[in-house]
């Protein structure tokens, strides 16, 4: 399994779990969050935590038990700098595909391990 791979399934188990701390730790700082609408400058670990104890919930309300990230595709990967795409799978407690979202990411790995500068969800707004 690629390193980057890997990365996307911690990422996954972080937003299944809804592990704020967890989640704060696969960011860098700053970072930068990207929609039709607006961009947002994610500057600290608790800025992180903040936003997915306010929105994470939500996910579980309309049935999402859990996320699976595959297929994440490369637009460029070398040196420490992953550019791509994958989908979001949200699934249901059975483990059937209720959802799916489509983001592109920038991530970084400066000798710490793979992290998210840039996120994307394109199907927002």
């Amino acid at each position: 399994m690629s390193d980057i791979q890997t990365f996307f399934d911690r990422y996954a188990r972080a937003l299944s779990e809804i592990d704020h701390d967890a989640l704060a730790e696969l960011y860098d700082y700053p970072a930068l969050a990207v929609t039709r609408q607006a961009s947002l400058a994610v500057v600290d670990p608790d800025q992180t935590r903040r936003f997915f104890a306010a929105n994470g919930r939500r996910y579980k309300d309309q049935g999402v038990d859990a996320v699976r990230i595959v297929d994440p595709r490369p637009g460029y990967d070398e040196r420490g700098l992953w550019v791509g795409l994958a989908v979001l799978e949200n699934l249901d407690a059975a483990g059937a595909v209720v959802g799916v979202e489509h983001n592109a990411y920038v991530l970084v790995d400066r000798g710490a391990g793979w992290r998210i500068a840039v996120t994307s969800p394109l199907d927002a707004g």
